[in-house]
């Protein structure tokens, strides 16, 4: 077995911890429902497998973090240069230029669906569309065997961890609120679908599940903040927003759902996620 993690991949150790966690917690349950003494031999060649399935999906998320990022920073198509035009002429805020008739066409074109205004699809985030995306997405990554209702179960929790990181980006480096969320949101809905009989047969597809949503959740989070926050420190504040929402017209809205406002929402992209970064920030003026 590997036991050298992709250095790339160290930063995700804290999810790392957290599969681990979860796969621990699957076996405690076996270990309940079972008649035999457990078997520590078994027990082991498990924890064996976890690790490795856990290295190799970071490995493979490294690369599809790497192909997300060239895609999203793809320069914006000679239409999209002319919406953009069209919206630096409109004045008002943000969500006003948003509803503007020109954008609302270009939006109802890119996600298939008609808006009275900006503010009325950031409600109506994450949108159907959205979730089936990722449901599909989800069920391409996943063993074959597992449940549709599964997969539905880490579709919903896909979002609701979006919502938390962008929210409490520093919850990826506390393993008591990680682990908390992840239980309520993740773990307990999946095992009330698979009786306790029937666990041991799906201990691959579950722990899976766990890695996938989570760092899939990372990544996106991730890849979309810098690369916005690139646009902004490129092109200003204005026109950077300009551009986020044109160029990633559902994301954009997905997390500006997750804001009061707008004002929130750019200081939010403003800011770096890298947890020691701030912690380093925090450090400088306590020691002031």
């Amino acid at each position: 077995m590997r036991r050298n993690i992709n250095i790339a991949a160290m930063k995700h150790i804290p999810l790392f911890l957290l599969f681990l966690f979860l796969a621990l917690c699957f076996n405690n349950t076996l270990g309940y429902a079972q008649a035999n003494e457990p078997n520590t031999e078994q027990g082991n060649a498990l924890a064996g497998e976890t690790l490795k399935r856990v290295e190799d999906v970071m490995v493979q998320q490294e690369k599809r973090k790497k192909a997300l990022a060239e895609l999203v920073r793809k320069p914006l198509t000679e239409a999209q240069q002319q919406l953009l035009h069209q919206l630096l002429q409109h004045t008002g805020t943000l969500d006003e230029i948003l509803s503007s008739a020109p954008y609302l066409a270009y939006l109802k074109a890119e996600v298939g669906k008609a808006y009275k205004d900006f503010p009325a699809y950031v409600e109506a985030m994450p949108t159907p569309k959205q979730k089936i995306a990722v449901l599909f997405s989800f069920k391409k990554m996943l063993p074959p065997k597992t449940k549709a209702e599964a997969i539905s179960i880490g579709t919903d929790y896909y979002f609701k961890l979006r919502s938390l990181l962008v929210k409490e980006p520093d919850v990826v480096v506390d393993m008591n609120a990680l682990i908390g969320f992840q239980t309520k949101h993740l773990m307990d809905p999946l095992m009330a679908i698979y009786p306790i009989t029937e666990l041991a047969a799906h201990m691959s597809e579950l722990t899976q599940m766990a890695m996938v949503t989570n760092l899939e959740a990372q990544m996106s989070t991730e890849v979309f903040h810098d690369v916005w926050r690139e646009w902004l420190e490129k092109h200003g504040s204005s026109e950077g927003l300009l551009r986020c929402a044109i160029a990633t017209p559902a994301e954009f809205a997905l997390v500006r759902s997750c804001f009061e406002d707008t004002a929130a929402f750019e200081k939010w992209i403003q800011t770096s996620l890298k947890a020691e970064d701030n912690s380093e920030k925090k450090g400088e003026v306590i020691n002031r």
